[in-house]
């Protein structure tokens, strides 16, 4: 009889487990960017890859984790929402590039004029130690965890109101740069004026002669309609741009060892993913701008030359003086492991 009360006993408290495990609440991971929502080819990169590791999480985590994805901006620009991931207010932030530098100036190197010849370089090196390293120092500086180097649209080109095909058709002109130190002296030592405005901003700055031109990747200016206001397209292709997936470490480190791997492996196939969306998006944009009215200009070996020479060189002293006693070793980092990845290709 004893034995019996005891076995009930014990179906009893499992019923109790299994009925606390199915009514528990889900763990709610909000991820935030500024790229759209539905992936589209052409299209950005970063939103084909947080909608795979979206999926990947839900359905790997049996509904135990829940991603909430804020796409378009709507939680701010890119540095309120690395600085609300930073707060605890979202889990996971989509940066770019420029928007990280701030907090962290080593990551400049990445943004090197010409240190990349290629995406597959560009990802090679960082899916290796320079990408490991520079994660660390963010992390250190930010308490965020960097879960992957995604592509962010490939490479940096000029877009501006009329035609440029050389460092001199710069002279004088107003550029809109981004936050990255490093980019403002290279676009002064081609001659231009420069000023920094959000990304979110920019259409109406170009639209009201705030700048005459700016620089970004294909898809980005393709995506918000800047072809309207700078026609004119010099594929130039002089700095590579990341779009990183980072997730608040506080957070990370509350998870279960088994929802930390889930998460892991879901940023590993944001990455992968990401890289060949933005890859596949920098094949069939051209056309698309092109119908759009948008004017292309391939410079030259020569005139590729006069942006390297006169830009290159500016970009690395100011960012070895932002990033201090550390600076030229990381330069000579990363254009050591740029050329092991080519030779290596």
């Amino acid at each position: 009889m004893q034995k019996l009360k005891v076995g009930i006993l014990g179906l009893a408290l499992a019923a109790m487990t299994m009925a606390g495990a199915a009514t528990a609440e889900p763990i709610v991971i909000k991820v935030g960017h500024s790229s759209e929502a539905e992936t589209a080819l052409p299209g950005a990169g970063r939103t084909a890859g947080v909608n795979a590791f979206k999926h990947y999480i839900e359905s790997q985590s049996h509904g135990e984790m829940v991603v909430e994805v804020y796409p378009n901006g709507e939680l701010g620009n890119g540095r309120a929402i690395v600085e609300q991931a930073q707060l605890g207010v979202i889990q996971v932030a989509g940066a770019y590039t420029s928007i990280m530098v701030p907090f962290a100036p080593e990551i400049a190197i990445t943004q090197i004029p010409y240190v990349f010849d290629s995406n597959l370089t560009a990802w090679k090196v960082m899916e290796g130690p320079v990408g490991q390293e520079l994660a660390d120092v963010f992390l250190k500086n930010t308490g965020l965890r960097v879960l992957g180097w995604a592509d962010g649209a490939g490479f940096r080109n000029i877009y501006s109101e009329k035609p440029v095909h050389s460092p001199k058709d710069l002279e004088g002109m107003t550029m809109r740069v981004p936050e990255n130190p490093g980019l403002l002296a290279m676009f002064r030592a081609w001659g231009s004026k420069t000023v920094t405005i959000t990304w979110s901003e920019l259409y109406t700055a170009l639209q009201s002669g705030m700048a005459e031109g700016h620089d970004t990747e294909l898809y980005s200016m393709y995506s918000k309609k800047l072809y309207e206001v700078n026609p004119y397209v010099t594929v130039t292709r002089h700095s590579y741009n990341l779009h990183p997936l980072m997730i608040n470490e506080k957070f990370f480190q509350s998870l279960s060892l088994e929802h930390q791997n889930i998460v892991l492996q879901a940023a590993d196939l944001y990455t992968r993913v990401g890289n060949a969306h933005s890859y596949l998006s920098s094949l069939v944009v051209k056309e698309a701008m092109e119908k759009e009215g948008a004017e292309f200009y391939y410079p030259t070996a020569e005139e590729i030359e006069q942006f390297r020479a006169l830009g290159q060189q500016p970009y690395i002293d100011t960012i070895v003086r932002k990033i201090g006693e550390n600076g030229q070793a990381w330069v000579d980092k990363i254009r050591a492991a740029a050329e092991a990845a080519r030779e290596g290709s």
